[in-house]
């Protein structure tokens, strides 16, 4: 089975939507894949935004949404990423944070992102890329939850 990594298409957004709202995430935070077609759609009108999937044989297995200096207006900051629930496990997630990062080291600014404290396998899985905790913003996004700051400090060469 070959995986390829792509630029998000507009013909990919109803099945990126569909990914995105069949995680956890959605019951927390109210996800449904209409919301998720406008800002995909909206984010893909941006030139700014990187948006990339991973083809894992003809499907789409996952997505990543990226902004070069969304973290602080200087860094580079990974929105979004999702992964299919029947994909998982085959390092599509990694392949795609490797990408972001890639697709950004020419900043030569650490990576930043942020994880909600409930998601403990999303942190587990970031602790094992290299990215830290380093910071905590409480009730941010929703009341009860705690949006865990990440950094991975950028390999100088």
């Amino acid at each position: 089975m070959e995986m390829t990594i792509r630029d998000l298409k507009k013909e990919d957004i109803s099945l990126c939507a569909t990914i995105a709202t069949s995680s956890s995430l959605q019951d927390v935070y109210g996800f449904t894949e209409m919301g998720w077609k406008e800002k995909l759609e909206k984010a893909l009108e941006q030139e700014e935004n990187l948006l990339f999937v991973v083809e894992y044989d003809t499907s789409i297995a996952g997505f990543a949404w990226a902004h070069p200096v969304g973290a602080f207006l200087c860094a580079p900051y990974l929105r979004f990423i999702s992964v299919n629930p029947t994909m998982r496990g085959k390092g599509i997630g990694k392949l795609l944070l490797q990408e972001f990062e890639q697709r950004t080291s020419h900043l030569h600014k650490d990576y930043f992102l942020l994880v909600s404290d409930f998601n403990t396998e999303a942190i587990h899985f970031y602790e094992k890329q290299r990215y830290e905790r380093v910071g905590a913003l409480s009730d941010f996004s929703v009341v009860g939850v705690t949006e865990i700051i990440m950094r991975k400090k950028r390999l100088t060469s």
